[in-house]
């Protein structure tokens, strides 16, 4: 890599991420403060310390846990069984869906004129991730559109999200991601490889298609069964706080072809998936590839990022489940 690249590459790296970020890279680098500083994340994931951190989401979850309908059931039991399941938002909720006004919400984001300047350059600026724009991105300013909070704060959602992690979940992140297409040539980067996610003992993200996602779309790729405490859930595992980037041909060599998931699927599609499971995506070669993304997780993930809702009067008719994902003020 020529020195230009690697300077650019961790200057962009370095503006994508909070101080608590950052600190934590730098400790990680610097022996033995990294040997400290692992020890302190894997006693905060273990077990006795992960149950502590979340005991009121537990206790909160078992005041509001209602029972599931089939389409929850479903999500909920593929994602214990393989770690990932894929649906539609008019199956998943039962109800039409403007998925017309997700879409406008999405466009009216991405057309402001930062980022209209980088799509039409096919260049993000934010972070490694050069061929992704993120509406939000990891330091978000703008508030959360009615149509987004209407769906990925709805008790529906939330009743799989928080029975398949075991408490009341936080919306720990929130996004658009609008990934450009790339060349042949240019070498795989960051979550175009395999990897597993480490900010949690479990993640649940949410992926809904706001357009047709095909195979040079670059659609999630899911090692199905590699979610924590599934049959390959100890294949190449995280070392926390560090996720897993396995080399590529040593992990297909070790899965078969019907044990990947491949998430493809027309716009209305919705993908959920553990992330802390091995997967890979967003590589388009064609196609351009653009998904309203959630990820919820527990009160002792990292980074977790607050959001508030471009409309206030919709704080007024929150569940308390939603009110304790978003942390809103106490009402």
């Amino acid at each position: 890599m020529r020195t230009h690249d690697w300077i650019e590459r961790n200057y962009r790296r370095m503006q994508a991420r909070s101080f608590s970020q950052l600190l934590r890279g730098v400790s990680l680098r610097v022996w033995p403060l990294s040997s400290v500083v692992r020890d302190h994340y894997r006693v905060r994931m273990a077990p006795t310390t992960w149950n502590a951190i979340n005991r009121r989401a537990r206790s909160n979850l078992e005041g509001c846990a209602a029972p599931l309908d089939t389409p929850q059931r479903t999500t909920l039991e593929g994602l214990r069984r393989d770690g990932v399941h894929k649906t539609t938002i008019g199956d998943f909720l039962g109800v039409a869906v403007d998925l017309a006004r997700l879409r406008a919400d999405a466009d009216a984001l991405l057309q402001r004129p930062a980022l209209r300047e980088q799509i039409a350059s096919r260049r993000s600026r934010e972070g490694v991730k050069w061929y992704v724009v993120r509406a939000f991105g990891y330091r978000p300013r703008i508030p959360v559109p009615a149509s987004f909070a209407d769906l990925l704060l709805s008790d529906r959602v939330l009743a799989v999200a928080n029975a398949y992690l075991g408490v009341t979940s936080r919306l720990k992140y929130l996004d658009v991601w609008h990934n450009f297409s790339v060349a042949e040539s240019d070498p795989p980067i960051d979550s175009e490889l395999w990897h597993r996610d480490n900010e949690d003992r479990n993640l649940v993200k949410l992926f809904i298609h706001l357009s047709d996602v095909d195979e040079t779309s670059g659609p999630l790729t899911y090692v199905r069964g590699s979610q924590p405490g599934g049959p390959h859930g100890e294949l190449f595992p995280s070392n926390p706080p560090s996720g897993s980037y396995p080399p590529k041909r040593e992990l297909e060599e070790r899965i078969p072809d019907d044990g990947l998931a491949s998430c493809t699927g027309d716009a209305g599609t919705m993908v959920w998936f553990d992330a802390c499971g091995l997967h890979r995506g967003g590589r388009a070669t064609r196609k351009a590839r653009t998904l309203l993304v959630a990820t919820y997780a527990s009160d002792a993930a990292l980074d977790l990022l607050k959001y508030r809702l471009a409309d206030p009067h919709q704080y007024e008719i929150l569940s308390p489940a939603a009110r304790y994902a978003i942390r809103a003020p106490e009402a």
